[in-house]
């Protein structure tokens, strides 16, 4: 039987522990996380970066779980923003499910910075670049019935993500 794939991208030193609960919490519904740092990434040997293999895997995958805190993880290769927001961009370019969590005081700042931006004055408290503020305001324009979520703790996003995929299951 297939089960769902759920990519999970965040950045993963400062949200490992929160990578590691949604792994359970998802391995525990009978899904399948695809996760680059516990080998769900199919390595390839040659031309291909592990940033497009991740790429590459996240177009296999039913589901994107998008986990937003304050520090900016390593930068894309091919851009200006990181490889979360770049995955990110993918999901949305192959249409995908795609929930997003953003940790809470990031969310909070998130309404100052947008309301201050324009002034030059803004300095971040709880992000390590600004780029990530720019980057949550350009999804929150993009996607308008995507869910974008404040967490505080895992247990936030595990409850939002089983009343989401018993909806999911409902309409099916």
């Amino acid at each position: 039987m297939a089960a769902p794939r759920v990519f999970v991208s965040s950045t993963y030193y400062d949200l490992r522990h929160v990578r590691d609960d949604i792994e359970i919490f998802l391995k525990g519904l009978g899904y399948v996380p695809v996760m680059h740092d516990k080998g769900n990434v199919t390595y390839t040997q040659g031309d291909v970066s592990l940033e497009q293999a991740c790429y590459n895997e996240l177009a296999t995958c039913d589901i994107v779980v998008c986990i937003i805190g304050g520090k900016f993880g390593t930068q894309s290769s091919g851009s200006d923003f990181s490889i979360t927001m770049e995955e990110l961009q993918e999901a949305i370019h192959r249409r995908k499910i795609i929930y997003i969590y953003i940790l809470k005081d990031v969310h909070a700042e998130n309404y100052t910075y947008i309301a201050n931006k324009d002034t030059g004055s803004f300095n971040p408290y709880h992000v390590n670049d600004i780029r990530i503020h720019e980057f949550i305001e350009k999804i929150k324009n993009v996607l308008k019935n995507a869910p974008i979520l404040p967490f505080e703790s895992v247990s936030d996003i595990t409850s939002n993500l089983r009343q989401q995929f018993a909806g999911m299951f409902q309409h099916l």
